[in-house]
């Protein structure tokens, strides 16, 4: 049965000690004897484990590099020890990335949360979406096949418990990029055959080309029928009330112009309730989100919608 530790992104006190050591620890591993098992058909090493590789950087070398919409890329990378490893991350969890940009005293740390197959040997893949003036999303989307990111971590998953019996759901919310520990988690979940929690997917975008998992999710949906809702929020100028359609193919039930509100948040945890289920996982953890603040905090701050819904803070797992 599945248990997902929690994590914090930014504020996490690793990302200022793992600054600070970078460059010893680097030294230090470099000069360690390397005792990775080659063979495929052995249990796979971990590229990153804690504590060890929060102070003790990895390189990743980028193996393709694909542009999914205007500012999205999916970058994989190989693992150092190829096969006989696998990235050591967990569902919903991160990596930090690494780099120094020319002319600062400091290195620049971002989490990103991997959306390969967790159990994949010898890859990683990155979904990085490029924001102006992003100084790791930039850096990120100018490396090539054959260049190397340095990356530390890995930043544990979510506090989410699993359920064995089919009595209960979950909500989970992302906002734009923020879909990706979303989407992490939610794989891991369904992966689990000793868990049977049912999952309602709400996932608010500007437009509809930025529905950047929709072939992943929608896969996951035809799998797991029955423990998979997803709805898509349209909130740019195709979703406005006055705008004529969504893009084609984004048509159904599914769909809702508009931002994540009041409105639709009821009626995904209408569905929750009028099923029987119970709201929440094994410890009672009602809500996980992930997305731009103006979002999480309609969502789920003092005066959000969950509040309003009678739901508290400690029910409500922020990425």
């Amino acid at each position: 049965m599945a248990t997902f530790a929690p994590r914090t992104f930014i504020r996490h006190p690793a990302l200022a000690s793992a600054a600070i050591l970078s460059a010893a620890g680097t030294a230090y591993y470099l000069s360690r004897p390397n005792f990775a098992l080659d063979s495929a058909q052995n249990a796979p090493n971990k590229t990153l484990s804690l504590p060890k590789n929060m102070l003790f950087s990895q390189l990743l070398k980028v193996t393709s590099v694909e542009q999914i919409n205007h500012d999205t890329k999916k970058i994989t990378f190989e693992l150092p020890g190829g096969k006989s490893e696998v990235s050591g991350v967990s569902p919903g969890g991160a990596i930090l990335t690494q780099h120094t940009p020319e002319g600062a005293w400091f290195p620049v740390l971002r989490p990103y949360t991997p959306i390969h197959d967790l159990d994949e040997r010898g890859t990683l893949q990155l979904l990085v979406k490029k924001y102006p003036n992003g100084k790791a999303s930039s850096y990120i989307h100018s490396l090539q096949p054959g260049e190397s990111l340095k990356v530390r971590g890995p930043l544990p998953g979510a506090g989410y418990k699993a359920s064995p019996d089919k009595s209960h759901s979950i909500l989970l919310v992302a906002g734009g990029a923020g879909i990706t520990p979303i989407y992490s988690l939610t794989k891991g979940i369904l992966a689990d055959e000793e868990d049977n929690t049912r999952i309602q997917l709400v996932w608010g975008v500007n437009g509809t080309r930025d529905i950047i998992l929709k072939e992943q999710l929608e896969e996951l949906k035809r799998k797991f029928p029955d423990r998979l809702d997803v709805t898509y929020c349209v909130s740019g100028p195709e979703g406005k009330a006055d705008a004529p359609s969504l893009a084609a193919g984004a048509s159904g039930e599914e769909y809702r112009k508009g931002y994540v509100n009041e409105s639709v948040i009821k009626e995904v945890v209408s569905k929750i309730q009028g099923a029987g289920k119970t709201w929440g996982d094994a410890k009672g953890t009602k809500v996980f989100l992930c997305g731009p603040p103006t979002m999480e905090d309609a969502v789920a701050g003092k005066q959000g919608v969950l509040a309003a819904l009678g739901v508290t803070k400690k029910e409500v797992y922020k990425f």
